[in-house]
């Protein structure tokens, strides 16, 4: 019922509430893959907690927000952070076996990897435009670090489709041999 299930996104919020303040409290230590590991699993538990009322959904952002304050604490680029949330979301889709929503982050991904190389392109385009095209126009400067931040964006899209691409093959495996034992046992 409805009800049922605005109440069960009530109890989720309640849950990520907590876990935020929790975050929030989180001290930085000395052992940065201690402290990494912490944080895993924050992303692991705020992943496993469900949806939360719509006019709630800002919670997400506000814990990423303390997520990326902790990863600029530890020194974590914003690549290694980016695919570190990846990784976990990648467990999770493993653990889920859910072939759609696998073929769903694989279009997606693979629609973001398009829009970075065409956004590339555009961009190393529009410098071919620049009557004046020195390193210090400011213009000039402004189109170049635009790039640079698309392809940064462009290797993390590649990186997470190649994980996607491991994680399915590794669970086409494990089906496999699943199918291998299977087959064994009907000869006797």
């Amino acid at each position: 019922s409805k009800n049922k299930a605005y109440e069960s996104e009530r109890a989720n919020f309640e849950a990520k509430s907590k876990l935020l303040e929790e975050l929030k409290a989180f001290e930085v230590g000395a052992d940065r893959d201690k402290d990494l590991e912490a944080i895993k699993d924050f992303i692991t538990r705020w992943r496993s907690v469900g949806r939360v009322p719509f006019n709630k959904k800002n919670i997400n952002g506000r814990f990423n927000k303390v997520l990326d304050a902790i990863f600029k604490k530890l020194k974590v680029s914003q690549q290694e952070a980016e695919l570190l949330k990846y990784g976990n979301k990648i467990q999770q889709l493993a653990k889920a076996e859910d072939e759609i929503a696998i073929r769903k982050e694989r279009t997606f991904i693979r629609r973001k990897i398009d829009e970075s190389k065409n956004d590339i392109r555009q961009l190393e385009n529009n410098l071919q435009f620049f009557s004046d095209a020195s390193e210090d126009n400011p213009l000039v400067k402004e189109v170049v670090r635009n790039i640079e931040r698309h392809k940064e964006a462009l290797a993390t899209w590649n990186i997470k489709l190649k994980k996607l691409n491991i994680m399915e093959h590794k669970l086409g495996k494990e089906e496999e041999s699943v199918e291998d034992t299977e087959d064994s046992s009907s000869e006797e």
